[in-house]
């Protein structure tokens, strides 16, 4: 079939025919938006057998289509439809707040700086930084966490070893600076001295000296290089500044570039870091009920870059190795129940150990597992599940309004 068949240029849009499977839909329209910058939005049609592209205007739609559709068929062609298994689910019976974001906004609870960016004042704040502490104290009195501090920053080299280059290009941030020379450094403060940025030259800037961190997991394993755990099992936590790109998919507390994540790391033999995550259900229902929190916990998938998305995810799903926390939150434009993966359980079997030469007392490889939530994104949810009314929260969180 040529690209003349695959679309009706009588239509305002273009229609991409290629059968759907209904277990990826959600995530083909979530990486649409790195197929081409020339697409205004992709959505998969109703019947799953095909997708209508919005382009831009004066977009060359041939290429566009070509991108799409080389993107969405590696999706497919090795998509595998393995049911999703849910590990603990749990309800309130609350009705679900709309125009969360907007309101946070409106009580000056939140400001967006740019699309991404956030900071948040008053009960926002509060609530983030009360959550924040619960987990952390819960995470002490679990596993006898030690707290940790790692930094924003992280050598490109880090992200390459572990792979997450090959994984998810796309959600990538590099850092740079200017070179260090006196006349390309003149050139760029003279053409900023007026009203108007004016980035620098192409030559002025180095190459990425450092990317911002896009895991929060990553810094501690590179700290534990060719250690022996003793005595183990080790466990750590810490809140970490997390960076993780999303172009067009960025909107209020919902999809940041920039946010708070509070992490747990499980470090010892196989069979520990799987008592842990079982640990760490019963936990999530002991928080769940003080915070009166709706949430279901499922089996699910990382964000893989389309090309090696479905070797990867199916990798995922049959070793049952992530465990999402996916909480209810206000509905879609077209009235579509919505969640919102606020957390995630990952078992990583000895591949950190691996890499890095993380050993246990009798010499065998050490196996890790993290636990990782994104703190603005409780934030919205439990906004989104308790509304306004300080008299509609739990006894636990309901100071944040004081």
């Amino acid at each position: 079939m040529n690209l003349d068949e695959l679309f009706s240029s009588a239509s305002p849009s273009v229609v991409l025919a290629i059968d759907i499977p209904a277990a990826i839909a959600d995530d083909i329209e979530k990486a649409s938006v790195y197929f081409s910058p020339d697409i205004e939005r992709l959505s998969v049609n109703a019947d799953r057998r095909g997708v209508t592209i919005v382009a831009r205007p004066g977009a060359d739609t041939e290429t566009v289509l070509a991108k799409a559709h080389r993107a969405i068929s590696s999706m497919v062609r090795a998509a595998r439809d393995i049911p999703i298994t849910v590990h603990y689910e749990r309800e309130n019976g609350k009705p679900i707040a709309r125009r969360v974001n907007e309101e946070l906004i409106q009580r000056r609870w939140m400001f967006e700086h740019a699309d991404g960016q956030v900071s948040l004042a008053g009960a926002a704040l509060k609530l983030l930084t009360t959550l924040d502490a619960r987990l952390a104290e819960a995470y002490r009195a679990a596993f006898n966490a030690v707290d940790q501090m790692y930094p924003a920053m992280v050598s490109p080299n880090l992200l390459h070893r572990v792979g997450y280059f090959s994984s998810h290009p796309n959600a990538a941030s590099f850092v740079c600076h200017m070179v260090e020379d006196f006349d390309e450094l003149e050139q760029f403060r003279a053409a900023n001295g007026g009203a108007v940025f004016s980035a620098p030259a192409a030559g002025s800037v180095t190459a990425p000296q450092r990317c911002l961190n896009p895991a929060a997991c990553f810094p501690c394993y590179e700290r534990l290089q060719g250690q022996i755990i003793d005595p183990a099992p080790l466990v750590l936590t810490w809140s970490g500044r997390v960076f993780r790109y999303e172009s067009r998919n960025m909107r209020g507390l919902e999809r940041l570039w920039e946010f708070n994540v509070r992490e747990l790391v499980f470090i010892g033999s196989e069979a520990f870091t799987l008592a842990a995550r079982q640990t760490m259900l019963k936990l999530l229902d002991e928080l769940a009920r003080e915070w009166d929190l709706a949430c279901r916990v499922e089996s699910a998938t990382d964000a893989f870059f389309p090309t090696v998305y479905g070797p990867q995810s199916f990798w995922q799903r049959v070793k049952d190795v992530k465990y999402e926390f996916r909480l209810p939150i206000e509905p879609g434009e077209n009235g579509k129940e919505r969640t919102l993966a606020a957390g995630s359980i990952n078992m990583h079997g000895p591949f950190f150990g691996e890499a890095f030469g993380i050993r246990l007392p009798d010499g065998e490889i050490a196996s890790t597992a993290c636990v990782g939530w994104g703190l603005e994104r409780l934030v919205f949810a439990l906004f989104s599940q308790h509304g306004f009314d300080p008299e509609t929260w739990p006894n636990a969180l309901r100071g944040i309004f004081s």
